[in-house]
């Protein structure tokens, strides 16, 4: 969804109506046309439920205080897609996006007029004709994944650390050989594409395990499919509480603290992301920094000044706001038990959702726990009914349905007491319309 003063308009309306398609081959493709560019550095893969967007944020902050050029992919973005690209820290400017979607572009009517060269010699097929057309079903993120690539090879980065957008397998970033693949944590999601049990759902993440080394912080029956999968592609896997360990020293509205255990000893590691969790995300990339024999005093500097926006974040102190990229079960656990790190009378949650996730689920979790929800509705037709989401959570708490994103947070400050928290959650995409 485009948004003001964003690019990659053109290239949005052209293909974001192919959706979403696993597969491997439209982006080998796309690649070759670019030269490869993901032979040209070395690659980290991050797959996994949660938490996979702030280990490529630890990982390549650290990365880049060791004094590596490092490029990072994030999915998806939050204001605009400018912010999935970015290197050492800084995001892709405007100019220079300017110019991957004209390659992009040229890639597609390149490609068209082949097409029509080769099937359709005495005609010209109508944009509609040639869209429906298996050919030119590259995605938007297949597309996105090769600008990536493109520019951070381009940039001369010694490191592209990936976000995998969805399973890995075949997510479109997966065309590249890793030296270290990290796969965070495994939970039911998205489980028309990857399939309905966790094990399955591992499977699929797992197929990021191709060479190099891999790390893990999955559990019980996904870490098994893991280490199958390693084993099978002779890859030395590190598992968490196994390999190496992290132990929680604090968690405040203010940072984390740690201390690890691995192939070196480290007391009081401290980020300033919020949650409990963040000691295991944090842990994950250290294990990946270790291997590629990063200094201590990187690892340190790397994790205190990572950043990733809309995860457990206060935007505001005047009167409380925060807001939390939570759009699954998995997601919303992990932040009900995080809620005591902040000091509030009554719990004034912002709530919108896709139809596709288990939404009635993660409001049973959720709202126990608050005092009052605005349930909002992007202009989307994913985004589930707002009435119908207020109706059901009417009977754990109040519930009120504001269909507009930004007018459900004036409601709610409207509402809000000196001492009361404001949570926003639910949508990635509903975050962005908010902010």
């Amino acid at each position: 969804m485009n948004r003001k003063g964003d690019y990659l308009k053109i290239l949005e309306e052209k293909l974001a109506k192919f959706g979403m398609k696993l597969g491997l081959e439209r982006i080998r493709t796309f690649c070759s046309y670019l030269g490869n560019p993901q032979n040209k550095m070395k690659v980290i893969l991050v797959t996994g439920t949660n938490g996979k967007g702030s280990v490529t944020s630890y990982l390549s902050s650290i990365l880049k205080e060791e004094g590596y050029k490092t490029g990072a992919y994030y999915s998806p973005h939050i204001k605009k897609y400018n912010e999935r690209f970015q290197i050492d820290g800084k995001l892709i400017s405007d100019v220079k996006f300017k110019k991957y979607e004209k390659i992009t572009l040229d890639y597609l009517k390149n490609k068209k007029d082949k097409i029509e060269k080769k099937f359709y010699p005495h005609c010209k097929l109508s944009n509609l004709q040639y869209n429906n057309k298996k050919e030119n079903e590259l995605t938007l993120f297949e597309a996105l994944t090769g600008i990536a690539y493109k520019y951070f090879a381009d940039e001369n980065c010694d490191f592209a650390v990936m976000e995998i957008g969805l399973g890995g397998r075949y997510d479109a970033t997966n065309i590249a050989d890793e030296c270290i693949s990290i796969i965070t944590n495994i939970a039911l999601e998205h489980t028309e594409y990857l399939g309905d049990h966790v094990e399955k759902i591992a499977w699929e993440k797992a197929g990021i395990i191709k060479k190099g080394i891999s790390i893990t912080g999955a559990e019980k029956e996904a870490l098994e499919i893991i280490k199958i999968e390693a084993k099978g592609r002779n890859v030395q896997l590190k598992i968490i509480n196994e390999d190496f360990f992290a132990t929680l020293v604090e968690a405040t509205d203010k940072h984390t603290v740690f201390d690890y255990i691995g192939e070196t000893f480290y007391t009081k590691l401290e980020t300033n992301l919020l949650g409990r969790y963040q000691a295991i995300n944090a842990a994950l990339a250290v294990a990946a920094a270790e291997e590629l024999g990063v200094e201590q005093n990187a690892i340190r500097k790397g994790l205190k000044n990572a950043k990733n926006p809309g995860r457990l974040e206060i935007i505001s102190t005047k009167s409380l706001v925060v807001i939390d990229a939570a759009h699954n079960i998995h997601g919303i656990k992990e932040l009900v038990k995080n809620l005591d790190l902040f000091k509030y009378d009554k719990l004034i949650c912002v709530f919108g959702v896709m139809k596709d996730k288990d939404w009635k689920g993660m409001v049973t979790l959720l709202a126990p726990h608050c005092d009052k929800m605005i349930i909002n509705q992007i202009k989307d037709e994913r985004a589930a009914d707002a009435d119908e989401v207020a109706r059901f959570i009417q009977q754990f708490t109040s519930a009120t349905a504001i269909k507009d994103p930004k007018k459900s947070l004036v409601l709610a400050k409207k509402i809000a007491k000196k001492d009361d928290l404001i949570l926003i959650c639910g949508s990635i995409y509903m975050l962005g319309k908010i902010l």
